[in-house]
This record gives structure tokens, sequence and C-alpha cells, in this order.
């Protein structure tokens, strides 16, 4: 049986899933909203021009820069657990077409979200890795 889900991760996964249905919408803005003005984001090396990333508003810009060059993009599949304390694992699907090839990718990303404050979910850091078991370690769990 599994084990009933924290108050902070539930907490966590509806603000997550708000802010997905925004990202899905292509509403980047709306989508991270909620991220304070100064975080670390470190995107995973898939990401096209992958980088750290310093502010809500780099996030804003990147993730608008990547929707108009794949506008279909969306998300699914996802899956949270709860790491060590105010570590949240969020893994899930990227699918999406190009806009001028109409290629259609995926990609499978694993974040680690560090939250500073668990009251009001305030987030220092994102971590964007490839696979599930790297983020999991990330955490502090072990498969």
């Amino acid at each position: 049986m599994a084990a009933a889900e924290s108050e902070f991760l539930r907490a966590f996964r509806e603000g997550f899933e708000q802010g997905n249905r925004a990202w899905n919408a292509g509403d980047v803005k709306t989508a991270y909203a909620t991220l304070p003005d100064q975080l670390e984001y470190r995107l995973a090396p898939t990401w096209p021009e992958a980088r750290v990333l310093r502010s809500r508003n780099e996030v804003i810009e990147f993730f608008e820069s990547f929707q108009e060059t794949f506008p279909d993009v969306r998300t699914g599949s996802h899956e949270y657990l709860e790491g060590a304390p105010g570590t949240v694992v969020a893994g899930f699907r990227v699918a999406g077409s190009g806009r001028t090839s109409g290629a259609g990718g995926e990609m499978e990303i694993w974040q680690v979200w560090e939250i500073l404050d668990q009251d009001n979910l305030t987030v220092t850091r994102v971590t964007e890795f490839t696979n599930r078991r790297e983020a999991v370690e990330a955490a502090g769990l072990s498969e």
C-alpha cells in the first residue's frame, strides 16, 4: 500500500498541476507566476540552448521562446516524490512538433525542486535531469 501523501507534497502537486495546465495552454507567464523573482533554474541538457536561468523572468523568456519553436508542446504523465526535507521530484514527458519542420519530438524530464519555505512553497532551485534515477538520488532518495 502506498504511503499517504504529505500536506507539503499535496500542496506542491496542486500548485505544479495548476501551473502545468497554464503551460499546456501556452500561458507561460501564468505557469511560472509563483516562482520568486530570483532563483536558480538548471535546465536539462536536452533543452535547446540549455543553461542556468537565474530569475523568474529568464525562465518565462526561455519557455516562451521554446513554445514559439514548438507551438503544440505539452507535458503529461506526471509523477511526484517527496525527497529530503523541502525537496520534491517531479517527473513528466514533454512532446511537441517543430513549427517549421513539423517534426515531432519527445523527452523525459525529472525536476528536483528545492523549497526553502514549505508553508509558502518558496522555491530556491530547480534542477532538471533526463532520467529518474539521477533526480531521485539528487533529492536524497533511493530507488
